[in-house]
């Protein structure tokens, strides 16, 4: 009766993957769509602290590297950054994005309202081919603390997996599957990973910098138990 009442209020289709993984189990289902509920809150925190100190850290090089503290409505100039020929072929108009924006905020726009408007998906396409150049090819530089030969392609890859976790995490979607619909966390928790690291190559130390936001590592393992209980 209340899994009944359970897949009323949250619909048959998003019930139905859990209800799959866990090979048709009701109470199994209910348990690991609450699992994949704490396992988003414990990350939607930890992804928070990230796009914020990305973004930051994005908008100081850019300050200083065009001396320019406007650099974002500036770049849609005529010779702007965002103006630059082709700059959208990468799938992502960032120019676009920037306009809509500053028209939004009309007379009460200021630099920093614009910063704070802009999704994480701006800040990681800064790092896509086409974005990189147009910057001047040196905002990898934000990441002191990289090995000195990783490239701009792989920060891309790995900035565009986080945002791919944050947007299923904004989007109620599930993040405690493969793609075979079995419990499992092993991409998020690749993941997670990333996002550490990447915190640390700002120059960042995570432990201080979460400021003892939950770790998920306790969900992980139930999420792993359930599987290893499904499998056995």
């Amino acid at each position: 009766m209340f899994y009944s009442l359970f897949e009323i209020a949250l619909s048959k289709p998003r019930l139905g993957k859990y209800l799959v993984a866990v090979q048709g189990n009701h109470e199994k289902a209910m348990y690991l769509y609450k699992l994949n509920m704490q396992l988003s809150q414990a990350l939607f925190g930890i992804l928070h602290i990230f796009e914020v100190t990305l973004r930051n850290s994005i908008d100081l090089y850019y300050c200083s590297y065009f001396n320019n503290k406007d650099w974002l409505r500036d770049g849609c100039g005529e010779d702007g950054m965002f103006s630059q020929p082709g700059l959208t072929r990468s799938g992502y108009d960032a120019k676009a994005k920037i306009l809509k924006i500053q028209s939004k905020l009309g007379e009460s726009y200021s630099h920093d309202k614009l910063l704070t408007e802009l999704s994480m998906g701006f800040w990681v396409y800064l790092f896509a081919p086409l974005e990189f150049k147009a910057g001047g090819q040196g905002l990898h530089k934000i990441y002191k603390m990289r090995p000195k030969a990783t490239p701009q392609k792989v920060l891309f890859h790995e900035l565009h997996d986080i945002k791919r976790l944050r947007n299923r995490i904004a989007h109620h979607e599930p993040i405690c599957f493969n793609r075979h619909l079995q419990p499992s966390i092993a991409r998020t928790k690749m993941v997670y990973h990333l996002i550490i690291k990447h915190l640390t190559w700002l120059g960042y130390d995570p432990s201080i910098l979460l400021m003892d936001i939950d770790i998920p590592d306790p969900i992980f393992t139930s999420i792993n138990e359930m599987n290893s209980t499904l499998c056995s």
